[in-house]
């Protein structure tokens, strides 16, 4: 277990969840997205995040060999859900429920599936943590360091402060790191000015995918079985996020020149502190916007 004591879902919105503890060991999940929200398949939120145990709804239940069907998925270990769905899918960290599905389950593949699933309780930070760090062993002999980066980059993202001050200096500190001289610009809203595409130039900077010494530091995805939590398909402040677990990983494998923290440095304490997305929208301008405020 790693050293600190990191609150993995801290900043969830977690005051309103019951005092549930485990009565016995977990032996189902269920991954959501932050607002409860099927991840892969989108939709409207399937749960109230309060009340347990939480049956869902009978659905059709497909009970052919097809590994994806109609039902309610579950696996079997929260890392195998977050390979499938992701730590961070919606640029917020997942959320990790324990489950019990009704006695027609059926296993096909790495997923499970069954008519009838019974949220009871969310997962525990041990649960989580553990999950991160079997997830990370295939990072060998940095699994260690790579478990804690995500775990830290998880709790970021639940964006658990509201600074701007705080948030203006990281993202100050993020540029000077990165070696980029641009200005920052306030949004009220976060989508505000993002259609901006005369900005490709400069996120490709920001981002630092040209930065790189070596093209081949590219490779580390093929041999990175985290690939999939991490897709493109990832909101911006997650693939900021996924380029920076990159970065620290090819770094410490010697791939690239550049220091380990070289995306994670600002930017991750920026986000710590109520930062909602940061990106260019014109040359030599870096917009920013920070979280609603609860």
């Amino acid at each position: 277990m790693l050293s600190e004591n990191v609150s993995i879902i801290k900043g969830l919105n977690t005051d309103a969840r019951p005092s549930v503890h485990p009565s016995r060991q977990a032996e189902f999940f269920k991954i959501l997205t932050h607002d409860f929200r099927p991840p892969l398949q989108g939709g409207e939120p399937i749960f109230n995040g309060t009340t347990f145990p939480f049956k869902l709804n009978r659905v059709t239940l497909d009970t052919s060999d097809q590994e994806c069907g109609p039902g309610w998925n579950f696996v079997d270990s929260i890392e195998q859900g977050f390979k499938i769905a992701g730590m961070w899918p919606t640029g917020r960290p997942s959320q990790v429920l324990v489950v019990d599905p009704s006695s027609d389950k059926i296993q096909r593949g790495n997923k499970w599936r069954c008519s009838i699933l019974t949220l009871e309780r969310f997962a525990t930070d041990t649960e989580i943590e553990s999950a991160i760090e079997r997830f990370s062993a295939v990072f060998k002999g940095h699994a260690a360091e790579m478990a804690k980066e995500q775990i830290l980059w998880r709790e970021a993202l639940a964006r658990p402060g509201y600074d701007k001050n705080l948030v203006t200096k990281y993202l100050e500190e993020a540029l000077h790191a990165r070696g980029l001289k641009l200005e920052l610009k306030e949004y009220k809203a976060a989508r505000a000015g993002w259609d901006a595409r005369d900005a490709r130039d400069a996120w490709a900077a920001w981002a630092a995918w040209d930065a790189w010494d070596a093209r081949d530091a590219w490779d580390a995805w093929d041999a990175w079985d985290a690939w999939d939590a991490w897709a493109a398909r990832a909101a911006w402040d997650a693939r900021a996020a996924r380029a920076a677990l990159t970065v620290t990983y090819a770094s410490r494998q010697k791939w690239i020149t550049h220091p380990s923290d070289i995306l994670t440095k600002g930017i991750r304490d920026a986000y710590l502190n109520g930062l909602e997305i940061a990106i260019p929208v014109a040359e030599n301008i870096l917009g920013f916007a920070m979280k609603e405020k609860q």
